[in-house]
């Protein structure tokens, strides 16, 4: 199955609220803006809270702003997550669909360089708060008629991705323990999108040598998300889908 050409109807999304993390740069800001383009309320998640503010209010449409919260993942303890679990409920809504896309790499270096303190800040952003958000998220989803949650994935274990490709691959990790997880009596489908190259800040802060048009814009790599949050996704749980599948870092 071929995403990366997939047309989503207009006013697909009507009436679905979106949780989208990271919402306010790179893959994020662009697959916020496709949503909110089909009829999808948002909910935009991120740390920086002016930066939400203006996103908000730029991507309103009909009078209504997309809703926003601030959490600095890097530093977020269990009662910030759950007084964001109380935030859901008071919308008074169930939560249609998860985007976890919000990632964090300070550098590549080797592991016996690694400093501690970027190690474990490293795992809390791409890991540990993957399954605080799930954790915070699944009773609203399962309240859903068709809920979704999507990972922004990315196969980078190799030399020097350090932390990063330890902490995405446990989040890959999660990703299929859910999958099988929430296939149950309220099934939640689980599916990740692996993007990998496009031309975010963050992959241009570690790839400065090379021409940032050698990258995909995020723009052109919301097609298989918008699937994955949207119903035309219905029975397909557990896919890591690649935009690229040959690329290796």
């Amino acid at each position: 199955m071929r995403l990366d050409d997939y047309r989503m109807l207009p006013d697909r999304l009507l009436g679905r609220l979106v949780l989208i993390t990271g919402a306010t740069d790179g893959i994020g800001k662009a697959l916020a803006s496709a949503c909110a383009a089909h009829g999808a309320k948002l909910i935009l998640l991120a740390r920086n809270e002016r930066k939400l503010d203006m996103l908000s209010r730029e991507l309103a449409r009909d009078g209504r702003e997309p809703l926003y919260y601030s959490m600095d993942f890097r530093s977020a303890g269990e009662l910030e997550y759950i007084r964001f679990s109380e935030f859901l409920q008071d919308q008074g809504t169930p939560l249609d669909s998860l985007v976890i896309n919000a990632g964090y790499l300070n550098a590549l270096q080797g592991i016996r360089n690694f400093p501690l303190d970027i190690w474990l800040q490293t795992i809390t952003v791409n890991q540990h708060a993957a399954y605080m958000l799930v954790r915070s998220c699944i009773a609203s989803l399962e309240s859903s008629p068709d809920p979704s949650i999507v990972f922004s994935t990315h196969d980078c274990q190799r030399a020097y991705w350090g932390a990063y490709a330890v902490a995405k691959a446990a989040q890959r990790g999660l990703m299929e323990v859910l999958a099988h997880e929430l296939d149950g009596d309220k099934p939640v489908r689980v599916n990740g999108v692996d993007p990998a190259p496009v031309r975010t800040k963050l992959r241009m802060a570690h790839y400065p040598g090379i021409h940032p048009l050698n990258f995909p814009a995020p723009e052109d790599v919301v097609a298989p998300y918008l699937f994955f949050i949207g119903p035309d996704s219905q029975g397909t749980t557990g896919l890591n889908y690649k935009l690229n599948p040959d690329y290796r870092e």
